[in-house]
């Protein structure tokens, strides 16, 4: 179920980058969770160059959301937003005022996958 959307500017990430990035996170999230690689899905977004924007200024700022069933810990989610930010970081070079990222929670009852209704997340 985990759902990763990430958001940047036209050209900051090429295809190489992008297909590195998305294996870093599966490979990250799957290994922090214990959930398979194949319930990990990543999309990438642009926009176009003076679309982004900092504190009124035009910025290639950069965005990851995060959907995932609730369950988690505060201590969890706070270690993986540690992990991500890193990674995400790193794959664009983004300064820390032009970052953002969330996770974003959802009940299993509201979430399908493979056909399934998610089930409730296992201890940690």
């Amino acid at each position: 179920m985990p759902l990763y959307t990430l958001i940047t500017q036209h050209g900051v990430l090429s295809s190489e980058a992008r297909s590195k990035l998305a294996v870093e996170l599966t490979d990250l999230h799957s290994d922090y969770s214990g959930v398979p690689k194949n319930w990990v899905h990543v999309v990438f977004q642009e926009y176009p160059p003076g679309n982004g924007f900092t504190s009124g200024e035009a910025a290639a700022t950069a965005a990851l959301t995060l959907l995932i069933r609730t369950g988690r810990s505060p201590e969890y989610k706070r270690g993986l937003l540690q992990r991500l930010w890193t990674l995400f970081q790193t794959a664009t070079g983004a300064p820390d005022d032009q970052i953002v990222i969330g996770i974003q929670e959802v009940p299993p009852s509201q979430a399908m996958e493979m056909g399934q209704i998610m089930p409730e997340v296992a201890g940690e």
